[in-house]
């Protein structure tokens, strides 16, 4: 296409040009002219003027008592809606766990007793909107119909024995085939480790409770559960406040109540002892995976915002944390790797134990630091870490670290808030877990009195070598084994090996528990 409009002259021409800038800006670099503008390091930004918006300017409460956050907004012609349902796994029987799931599942694919549930898929094909149990999302100009099916699955749930048996079948091979995969194992197995396997946080459901649930345990289960006073309703889109009000009071207003539901949270103790625990998946994977930690906290423990930020410089914040740069990026043994102070039943279900957002909210979290290696560098990648946790649990952190995951942190707090429709469901979020609703009033505040003195504070009371779980989860042998010979890092191996024991697993055994490797069997 140059060719064609401008002739073969054209790019030798534009070459020379380029190459006589080029010289000129290393002439230019010779004679000492440096670009003109400041470098990064020196721009400077206005303090965060951010104002936190009240959840009283969401909330309101139907007649039935549902209670509903609302929020108006115009950007696009569109509707969306959520339920947060207070049943849970914690509720279910212990012969039919599972039962929770397939209810929500099986409303809305076995439709109503007015609508299959393909004639649901059919219809909301046509609105080019969505519909489940627990959500719309539709374009306003179709919200009283969508409104209406969403009604009719929630009040007339069909249940019908078909899709009762399809779910079923479809649920039965991933339990028979989930001690294959390494990394379900190693959740699974560094769940109950920290919880206990017989704790209802862990429990799973099997192909025996699977099997149990009859269509009348789940006609028992939304009768039970499914009604106004367990539920918290969060609405947002293209319409007036007081308009929307009058169309949930004459659809959801109706919606009657149910049992209240009182969950049986968990009093919780770490279960097992500090040592080394290895665990092997039927297919044997030629990589290992790594958890290390212990039992943590509450997210409104007074030490979390300190501890959030100690964890932020530990391997909480991503490419600039410590562990994240010696693991990954200094001695390359692993894509991803991190610590968090996570888990504890944040969306009030079990099985929080390997970490991942916030504290705990139900029950205390764990702290958890991981990676993911070869089954040969599983030991050395082990020894980085406890390195380094141990360094931090010593008082190895500065005035520099603390500013920069303060900024991190007190910077990226507006971003909870992007967009209304977030805003009105991080409060309903607050009201559901019973948490304190003025916990975004007082958060920023939290962070920005930390000091390096409760950062070393935390440190020594929240990261504790005496209760400090190491589980492998890989080809055992080989993660037994060390590192080899043959790697550019042989001297920090061979430095790391002196202080904790030597290469092989057993050092770790011996330095965290009781010398003992224990294998853990699959169950």
């Amino acid at each position: 296409m140059i060719r064609r409009h401008f002739g073969s002259w054209f790019i030798p021409v534009l070459l020379l040009l380029a190459f006589a800038f080029a010289i000129d800006a290393q002439a230019a670099g010779q004679r000492g002219q440096t670009p003109k503008g400041p470098r990064p390091e020196q721009f400077t930004y206005p303090p965060l003027n951010f104002k936190v918006p009240k959840a009283s300017e969401f909330r309101t409460k139907l007649s039935n008592g549902l209670v509903v956050y609302i929020a108006e907004d115009h950007e696009i012609p569109w509707f969306t809606a959520s339920l947060l349902l207070r049943t849970g796994p914690f509720l279910e029987p212990k012969d039919k766990l599972g039962v929770d799931g397939f209810a929500g599942s099986i409303m809305r694919s076995g439709g109503s007793t007015t609508m299959t549930g393909e004639q649901i898929n059919e219809r909301m094909d046509f609105l080019a909107g969505t519909v489940t149990a627990r959500n719309l999302s539709v374009n306003i100009k179709h919200l009283d119909e969508g409104m209406k099916i969403w009604m009719d699955i929630l009040t007339n749930p069909a249940f019908p024995d078909d899709k009762l048996r399809r779910e079923k079948d479809q649920s039965l091979p991933a339990i028979r085939n989930r001690n294959k995969n390494v990394a379900q194992v190693a959740g699974r197995v560094y769940s109950d480790l920290i919880y206990g396997e017989n704790s209802p946080i862990t429990q799973e459901t099997t192909e025996a409770t699977i099997t149990a649930i009859t269509r009348g345990d789940l006609i028992a289960w939304h009768k039970k559960y499914w009604g106004a006073n367990n539920a918290i309703l969060v609405v947002s889109g293209d319409f007036k406040k007081a308009d929307m009000m009058k169309k949930l009071e004459a659809t959801f207003g109706k919606w009657p109540k149910a049992e209240k539901a009182v969950p049986a949270i968990p009093k919780v103790q770490q279960a097992s002892k500090a040592g080394v625990y290895m665990v092997q998946p039927e297919v044997i994977p030629n990589q290992g995976i790594i958890r290390i930690g212990h039992l943590g906290l509450m997210v409104d423990d007074p030490d979390y915002a300190a501890v959030d930020l100690m964890n932020y410089i530990l391997g909480g914040g991503s490419f600039s944390s410590r562990i994240t740069k010696v693991v990954r990026t200094d001695n390359g043994l692993a894509y991803s790797t991190s610590s968090s102070f996570g888990g504890g039943g944040g969306g009030g279900q079990r099985g929080g134990g390997g970490g991942g957002g916030g504290a705990g909210v139900l029950y205390p979290g764990t702290f958890t630091a991981s990676c993911q290696t070869k089954n040969s560098t599983v030991v050395f990648a082990s020894q980085l870490m406890l390195d380094l946790i141990e360094g931090m649990h010593n008082g190895d952190v500065s005035e520099a670290d603390l500013k920069f995951a303060k900024n991190a942190r007190v910077n990226a707090f507006p971003s909870m808030f992007s967009g209304v429709g977030a805003i009105a469901q991080s409060f309903a979020n607050l009201e559901f877990s019973g948490r304190p609703m003025d916990y975004y009033d007082t958060y920023l505040a939290k962070y920005e009195k930390v000091t390096v003195a409760d950062l070393k504070r935390v440190a020594q009371k929240w990261l504790q070598p005496d209760k400090m779980i190491i589980m492998v989860a890989g080809n055992i042998e080989e993660c037994k084994t060390g590192a080899n010979n043959m790697l550019p890092n042989q001297p920090t191996i061979d430095a790391l090996a002196a202080k904790f024991g030597g290469r092989t697993i057993e050092g770790l055994a011996k330095k965290y528990g009781d010398g003992t490797v224990h294998i853990v069997k699959l169950k």
